[in-house]
């Protein structure tokens, strides 16, 4: 089977050696308009709601908790499942747990492993864990 030739008129091909042509652009507007855009709108309304105002971070932590995640050769697997509706749920709290702990990263295993900690070392969490168990 031998390739078709293709009709492609010459200077048109976007491999053709050469310099690109200048971009098309309009006139450079500067300052406001005397009409607001949509975005300006929805921008200024944004703002206007009740703005959440940022959260300092703590200097020189970096993570969470008393102990580093271990290293994948040395960790023991476990597996939680979750129907569906719930991992929608847990995601979102993780990430609201982030965003209040004011942490760039948090994944689930980490939340986890130190609600596990947490309720092993704080006797009131362990009681209320037990009462949900029973």
């Amino acid at each position: 089977m031998t390739a078709k030739p293709r009709n492609i008129p010459s200077g048109t091909s976007q491999l053709a050696p050469g310099p690109p042509p200048p971009p098309q652009l309009g006139p450079l507007k500067v300052g406001k308009s005397s009409e607001p855009s949509e975005d300006q709108e929805l921008l200024e309304h944004r703002q206007d709601d009740d703005a959440v105002p940022p959260r300092k971070s703590k200097p020189g932590r970096s993570r969470g908790g008393r102990r580093p995640a271990p290293e994948a050769a040395s960790a023991v697997p476990t597996t939680v499942r979750f129907d569906p509706e719930e991992a929608s749920e847990v995601d979102f709290f993780v990430l609201e747990l982030r965003d209040d702990a004011a942490r760039r990263t948090l994944d689930k295993a980490e939340v986890i492993r130190e609600l596990l900690r947490l309720a092993r070392e704080h006797e009131p969490t362990k009681k209320a864990l037990l009462k949900r168990l029973r």
